[in-house]
């Protein structure tokens, strides 16, 4: 019997296979990226802000999965709008706008508390920003040590470095660099 697509995709995304987690998050994005560019852009925003919006919601769904906190009674498409349209709306709140959300899809209303969850603090926002200007390579090892806790060995064995020792360093080099970039960023905010 043929598993379900969705079901497919989870198992992928929380394995330990690199290429698999890469090519779940791609299917990700082709099936599920249109939907959420729609609401953006038909709620008073642009294409870079719903790139914005859609990475920010796949890493939130990809965290939760991998630290098990999400409990899916959905359709990942449902799921991931309903991230998306809550991400957006708060970005609208920011900006003192009052819209009435033209809809492109269902959504599930989120509780307070999984809301909570789900919206980052601004902080923790600029940061994952911020991470993103980090080449891939840099960008896979601090999420993977950070967000899915590996061991040092694992990780160096999923991105193919050579020993613990190497995976090691490129984090040190990427936890500098983005330290340098962190502080690049407040400085620009306080002049």
């Amino acid at each position: 019997m043929n598993e379900h697509p969705e079901t497919a995709l989870i198992k992928m995304l929380k394995g330990e296979d690199q290429r698999n987690i890469d090519k779940a998050l791609s299917q990700l994005y082709r099936q599920y990226y249109e939907s959420v560019k729609q609401l953006v852009k038909k709620n008073n925003g642009t294409e870079d802000e719903a790139d914005d919006i859609f990475q920010d919601t796949l890493l939130t769904f990809y965290t939760q999965l991998r630290q098990k906190q999400l409990q899916l009674n959905c359709s990942i498409q449902t799921y991931l709008y309903s991230v998306a349209r809550n991400l957006w709306l708060d970005e609208l709140r920011k900006r003192k706008k009052k819209v009435k959300l033209v809809e492109t899809h269902t959504f599930i209303p989120l509780q307070e508390d999984h809301l909570s969850t789900l919206l980052a603090t601004e902080q923790n926002q600029q940061i994952a920003k911020i991470v993103r200007m980090l080449d891939e390579k840099c960008q896979q090892v601090l999420i993977h040590f950070y967000f899915d806790r590996y061991r040092m060995q694992q990780i160096a064995s999923l991105l193919g470095f050579a020993n613990e020792q190497v995976a090691k360093n490129k984090k040190s080099k990427c936890l500098k660099k983005l330290k340098t970039l962190v502080e690049e960023r407040r400085h620009q905010f306080e002049v």
